[in-house]
């Protein structure tokens, strides 16, 4: 796993919590016709997971040899569309049900515009605000099958760390499933602990190791190289930071009937 992946920018700006919302209000305009409160339905499938991309062509690496292939089945699930905004977050913030993400610590307002996606966000308040919305956060497994496609999407990618930003979610062509952002603007937290994957026989809904000290984060980032911009590129960060690369989306199970 190389270690530059694993970079994101920890310094954050705090301000109370008070003050802070009623600045993230006024300078925002929240609304619910803001939100990009939409998802589409995946139906059960099966899937290879990971890639020989790693063994053919990088002689098995170490930041790329957690991609061992494997058989997965899974159940149907909706997901979004859109990677959670600054102003969906902000609305779960007023609902005193998340916590206020943080700022950046020299260029707040270059992350937090209304269509943006939220970063400076813990995985525990990413696992909260898909909670508020009836959902919780995808498994890799999830999160990598819809990522796959004959049509990958567009992806804003290659950008500078230190002066760039994410760009607003959306505006580039979604994937053959109809995503947005899959690929760059930000890294996406999912459910799953990073651990090397179960690849003996058909894996059935997995959801990785059952502990840990690091999640799993997928998709690559505004100032991501394309080579991480791949469907099967895993990356490990700390659930306890806030990131100013990584955000989220939400999963809403298909209940079974009966």
């Amino acid at each position: 796993m190389n270690l530059f992946k694993n970079q994101g920018h920890l310094k954050i700006f705090r301000i109370p919590t008070l003050i802070g919302l009623l600045l993230l209000f006024v300078t925002q305009g929240i609304s619910a016709q803001e939100s990009n409160a939409k998802q589409v339905q995946v139906s059960p499938a099966e899937f290879t997971m990971g890639d020989s991309f790693c063994q053919d062509a990088q002689g098995n690496s170490d930041w790329c040899s957690d991609e061992v292939p494997h058989i997965v089945k899974l159940d149907g699930y909706f997901i979004d569309t859109h990677e959670v905004s600054n102003a969906d977050y902000n609305l779960c913030v007023a609902d005193l049900k998340c916590e206020p993400n943080g700022l950046h610590e020299f260029r707040p307002l270059e992350f937090n515009k209304s269509s943006q996606p939220v970063v400076f966000v813990k995985w525990e308040d990413a696992a909260k605000y898909c909670s508020w919305k009836g959902g919780r956060l995808p498994t890799e497994a999830e999160w990598e099958q819809v990522a796959r496609s004959d049509n990958m999407g567009g992806a804003y990618f290659g950008k500078s760390y230190n002066t760039d930003s994410p760009q607003n979610s959306g505006l580039l062509e979604p994937n053959g499933w109809g995503l947005y952002d899959m690929m760059g603007n930000v890294y996406e937290w999912t459910a799953d602990w990073y651990g090397p994957y179960k690849t003996d026989g058909t894996q059935v809904n997995p959801t990785g190791p059952t502990e840990g000290n690091q999640k799993t984060v997928r998709g690559g980032a505004w100032h991501s190289p394309s080579h991480f911009l791949r469907a099967s590129d895993r990356v490990a960060r700390f659930p306890e930071f806030q990131y100013s690369d990584v955000g989220f989306r939400c999963v809403t199970p298909i209940l079974k009937k009966g």
